[in-house]
């Protein structure tokens, strides 16, 4: 690709590889539509020999960083390495030498977002990063532009493509997490090692990344408190379903007078909430604005495709001149709402001894603690065990998980696999 804006690509795996083929795909388009010539001049990545299946004819492969940063005709350098180790030195060295960076890198964003946006306003650059949340959809960039006007208030997100399918599959077939893990894993929406997506991590890094962008505030990764879908079993798929809820790993930020409440875990999910018909891989944004109200943006969160749609418009933003602002480093840190001090109701799954009083037991410790009970399940009874749901009002987190620790002394409560909070209306 020679002539046009230059453009150095670091990282060429499946979405590196993706935004080869779109830019060549469509660099026609983008030149008719917008007048813009993109080009492509070189690709560094440390494996240069798998064919990845995209014409690479007159783009420089290399190993050496240097040949990218140190080229004055590429201004526009994209980071697709991923983690927060050499990506991050990558992106260091590029703004530094005053290049425009364009990251898909959630994780660097999360962790080093102010300080590298810092070094790029010391050096007349731009840090842009569409993708490092929401993949091929739109959401940072309209909350930087066309929603400037608006405070935003609350963003939920289902974030995470692999731990979507995992629970859209449990919901849909009945089958259990760990043969719906390995059915994602033979199908390449979770990884060798899915620990990062499980466990609710990568969905924390894009949390702070939508507290950053949205409300204009600094959150610590290790602010947001995580827990991921390891334990959610399709007895509480099929309870969910019953009482009118499916269940999602929910991205849940508050902007709050206060502070800002920020948090990462499955929640049961009104079936009458936009969030509860997002399926499968896909992923979702729902934001409340004012004045604007609820939005929700959808689409294929992850992926080749998906994510050099995003990639690109960033690099169509700087070679335009469109750019939205991005100084997070202008951000104050955000004072923040400990976990403990939430509010929320509560879905609690016991196995009990099926005999008379172990109601009362239970319901008298609840009351003690000032956790109000909504509605109350016994399931089928097996042997001399019952199993019971049970539905709070609204509850302080502090006092329910203090009930919980009363409640699993007691003699006559075997086990309480599953506690699980429920999105506020």
């Amino acid at each position: 690709m020679s002539g046009g804006t230059g453009i150095g690509l670091f990282g060429f795996g499946n979405i590196g590889a993706g935004v080869v083929r779109t830019l060549t795909a469509n660099r026609e388009v983008i030149r008719r539509n917008l007048g813009l010539d993109l080009a492509l001049r070189a690709i560094c990545d440390i494996d240069l020999e798998t064919d990845r299946g995209v014409d690479t004819t007159g783009i420089t492969l290399t190993r050496n960083r240097e040949d990218i940063i140190g080229d004055p005709a590429i201004p526009i350098v994209i980071e697709l390495i991923g983690g927060a180790t050499i990506a991050k030195t990558v992106v260091e060295e590029s703004l530094a030498a005053g290049k425009h960076v364009v990251s898909a890198n959630k994780e660097l964003m999360a962790k080093h977002g102010p300080e590298l946006a810092r070094l790029a306003a010391d050096n007349n650059a731009h840090l842009l990063f569409e993708a490092s949340v929401g993949g091929g959809i739109p959401v940072l960039t309209p909350m930087l532009t066309c929603l400037r006007a608006n405070r935003i208030n609350r963003i939920l997100g289902i974030v995470n493509g692999t731990t979507n399918y995992i629970l859209t599959q449990m919901e849909d077939t009945g089958a259990p997490f760990g043969d719906i893990l390995a059915d994602a894993q033979a199908r390449g929406y979770a990884e060798a090692d899915p620990t990062n997506d499980i466990e609710g991590y990568d969905a924390r890094y894009k949390t702070v990344v939508l507290c950053s962008v949205g409300f204009g505030k600094r959150v610590a990764v290790e602010d947001v408190y995580c827990e991921g879908i390891t334990r959610i079993t399709t007895a509480d798929m099929e309870n969910a379903a019953r009482m009118g809820y499916t269940i999602k790993l929910l991205s849940c930020s508050e902007n709050l007078e206060h502070g800002v409440a920020a948090r990462v875990h499955p929640a049961l999910v009104p079936l009458s909430h936009p969030l509860a018909n997002i399926r499968g891989v896909l992923n979702a944004i729902y934001l409340e604005g004012d004045p604007v109200g609820p939005l929700l943006f959808a689409g294929q969160g992850a992926g080749p495709a998906a994510t050099s749609s995003a990639v690109l418009g960033d690099v169509i933003a700087l070679a335009t001149q469109t750019i939205p602002s991005t100084r997070v480093d202008r951000h104050e840190p955000a004072g923040i709402i400990p976990m403990d001090e939430g509010e929320f109701r509560f879905y609690i799954r016991m196995n009990v001894q099926d005999r008379a009083g172990v109601l009362a037991e239970i319901t008298r410790v609840f009351g003690e603690l000032k956790v109000s009970i909504e509605s109350m399940r016994q399931n089928a009874v097996n042997g001399d065990s019952a199993e019971i749901i049970w539905i709070t009002h609204p509850a302080p987190e502090k006092a329910l998980q203090d009930s919980l620790e009363r409640i699993r002394a007691l003699d006559c409560v075997r086990d309480i696999p599953a506690v699980i909070r429920a999105l506020k209306d």
